[in-house]
């Protein structure tokens, strides 16, 4: 046996997951089809608990937001909130991406960049991965961490999921004079809902000397085309309106527009015989925000946790490997089905959600730390409810009296 578990993708979830497999002695093989380092698309904002619980990534952030702004459709409501303490890490995808397989290779772990795996099959004794240029490596366990159109996935019929959206963004680079002008030292982060309609919404978060500007959509690319809907076109009039609103330099230099996908919710199973998958690949975002790297780090550990007790037992049927997604449902789970039943009832009141906000401290804390990723919204979600039903009443009032 060539290895006794091999990880497919090197992004957060595949490099944690490595990480943590070679530092319990587990030969391991990570694979990623891109060569590193290489860039993301991603918005690049790591809730403030993710670095407390993965504290060896705090080296690698680029800096930090110590608060936002959230706009209303219309631009008549905001909510804006500030901190003296940090409320979300910022990471350059390409720099932060590479110091995590860089960590994974530090411990032990054998990295192998510019290998596309074409298939996966499942044998009574071992588990191969077969690359494009022909080759077959062997373990006992394969990891599927490669992205949501996951060949792992795929190939074990867990996959692909039915329900993807999609996300723009450029990062520009600026002058750190320019970034504190327009977002202060305390790099504050503005975000646009519900922009032109789409059910989603545009965000600026700043950096230390660039800014990511992106739009996102929690909508199936089928839905999106059903209603008319060209995401770049909604970028495109997205910059003009940032300019116009003077939250972006009149003279911005085009990055270079660039797309990706993102799962809309998890997969209905996420481990088989031999194989366990995070990250996008097991469909494991916030369905709100589409932050990922928070749960991609969490259930890239606990993928890894669940495969080194396997490979110690002896044990890598799918009956055994059913325990990963009870831990990761019990982790994070519950915070993702509050989200998408949040996403559900809320999603055509945004105008609603921010006015009432827009007045209230309380609220205004609760939803930046609820966004961020800093606060479980689970265990805080009646406490939400009370103060929103409580101030939809008072308003209600007014304007009946």
């Amino acid at each position: 046996m060539e290895f006794d578990a091999i990880v497919v993708g090197a992004g957060p979830a595949g490099s944690t997951a490595a990480k943590f497999l070679a530092e319990n002695g587990v030969k391991v093989l990570l694979l990623d089809k891109s060569k590193f380092p290489r860039d993301k698309p991603c918005g690049g904002g790591i809730p403030i608990r993710s670095l407390k619980r993965f504290k060896y990534i705090q080296d690698l952030l680029n800096s930090y937001t110590y608060g936002g702004c959230l706009h209303s459709t219309s631009l008549k409501y905001k909510v804006e909130f500030q901190k003296d303490e940090p409320i979300l890490g910022m990471v350059l995808r390409k720099h932060f991406d590479h110091g995590l397989v860089n960590f994974a290779i530090e411990s032990g772990a054998t990295f192998r960049d510019c290998s596309t795996v074409d298939d996966v099959t499942v044998d009574k004794g071992e588990i191969s991965v077969k690359l494009n240029d022909g080759t077959n490596i062997y373990s006992q366990l394969v990891i599927g961490a490669d992205g949501v159109w996951s060949t792992i996935a795929k190939k074990s019929g867990l996959g692909p999921n039915p329900n993807v959206g999609m996300s723009i963004y450029q990062e520009i680079p600026l002058s750190a004079e320019i970034m504190d002008q327009y977002y202060s030292s305390h790099r504050i982060a503005h975000v646009h809902l519900k922009l032109q309609g789409i059910a989603g919404y545009g965000w600026i978060f700043p950096k230390n000397e660039h800014v990511n500007i992106g739009v996102c959509e929690f909508e199936s690319t089928e839905e999106s085309k059903k209603r008319g809907i060209n995401l770049k076109d909604v970028y495109k009039k997205y910059i003009d309106a940032l300019k116009r609103q003077n939250l972006i330099p009149a003279d911005l230099k085009d990055g270079g527009i660039r797309g990706a996908a993102l799962p809309l919710r998890p997969l209905k199973k996420t481990y088989a015989n031999r194989i366990l998958l995070c990250g996008d690949a097991a469909g494991l975002i916030n369905p709100v925000t589409g932050e990922g790297i928070a749960f991609a780090l969490q259930s890239g550990e606990i993928a890894a946790n669940v495969a080194i007790e396997s490979l110690s037992s002896g044990d890598t049927s799918a009956k055994f490997l059913s325990k990963y997604e009870t831990l990761w449902k019990k982790d994070f789970g519950k915070d993702i089905k509050a989200f998408l039943n949040i996403q559900k009832r809320w999603r055509d009141r945004a105008e609603t959600v921010v006015k009432l906000a827009s007045g209230d401290k309380v609220i205004a804390e609760y939803a930046f730390d609820v966004a961020v990723g800093n606060v479980s919204i689970h265990e805080i979600k009646w406490k939400l409810a009370r103060r929103f039903i409580c101030l939809y009443l008072k308003d209600l009032f007014r304007k009946n009296k």
